[in-house]
């Protein structure tokens, strides 16, 4: 006979599972710590990168700047600065002719209501070749109002504003206008002008041509439908009368005697 005797002064537990799972998440744990490492050494190699490219880009804008530096004293020396000057007034002649008028009051055309005429254009080109445009247009308040919106859904005019405004001087004796004609008022508008491309211009025209065409070949359908409708009026009118000629019967009034 065997008898078991348990003389631990605690009940036993099996601490194998615990462990089992302490040393996975161990792992677990040193896996996302490798891969942290190589994600900062990587991040690392990138900023040592960037600041290499950093500072050969430094090194090439100093360079440039010395260069300009150089370039501008020598452009300062009197043979020099009488061809600067010559180029400065030659680039101005290139900007005054790049700048079409006709294509200008073709865009104004498209915008410009009834009521409101344009006294004055004052184009200027900014350092950055941007165009803006000085108009000084009289009119009443509405009408402008009405320009404005116009020009603002334009693709050629951006961001027009109002910068100025006077009244305008009437026709009557000493520039005073009449009492019953409507308040005039001059307008100073700014707005930046874009103008159009080659391309786009001749798009525009190939579309205008197109509109002109199917205007033209509606205008000849309808004139010759009026045509056809008076020629077959008159041809009903000449059968009508070669029938009266030919005798046709003739239905007697009321009362008359009708021989046989």
């Amino acid at each position: 006979m065997q008898i078991t005797l348990n003389l631990a002064s605690r009940p036993y537990v099996d601490h194998r599972p615990l462990i089992r799972q302490l040393r996975l998440g161990m792992a677990v744990m040193g896996l996302l710590l490798a891969l942290l490492a190589l994600g900062m050494l990587h991040f690392h190699q990138a900023a040592l990168r960037i600041e290499a490219r950093r500072e050969q880009l430094n090194s090439v804008l100093q360079q440039l700047q010395r260069q300009e530096e150089a370039d501008r004293a020598s452009m300062q020396l009197p043979a020099n600065a009488r061809v600067l000057t010559q180029a400065d007034y030659l680039n101005h002649l290139f900007d005054e002719k790049s700048f079409s008028w006709t294509e200008t009051m073709e865009d104004l055309e498209t915008t410009l209501p009834a009521g409101v005429q344009v006294t004055a254009i004052e184009p200027v080109r900014d350092k950055q070749g941007r165009l803006t445009l000085r108009l000084r247009v009289t009119g009443q308040r509405g009408p402008v109002v009405d320009l404005l919106r116009a020009m603002e859904h334009s693709p050629r005019f951006v961001h027009p504003r109002i910068v100025g405004e006077n009244a305008a001087s009437g026709n009557g004796p000493g520039g005073i206008q009449p009492v019953n004609a409507p308040l005039l008022v001059n307008f100073d508008l700014l707005a930046e002008y874009s103008q159009a491309t080659p391309a786009e211009r001749k798009a525009a025209l190939e579309a205008r041509k197109h509109s002109q065409a199917k205007d033209d070949m509606q205008a000849h359908s309808a004139q010759s439908t009026s045509h056809v409708g008076s020629a077959s009026a008159a041809a009903t009118k000449s059968r009508s009368a070669r029938v009266r000629l030919h005798g046709s019967p003739v239905k007697p009034r009321p009362g008359s005697v009708v021989p046989r």
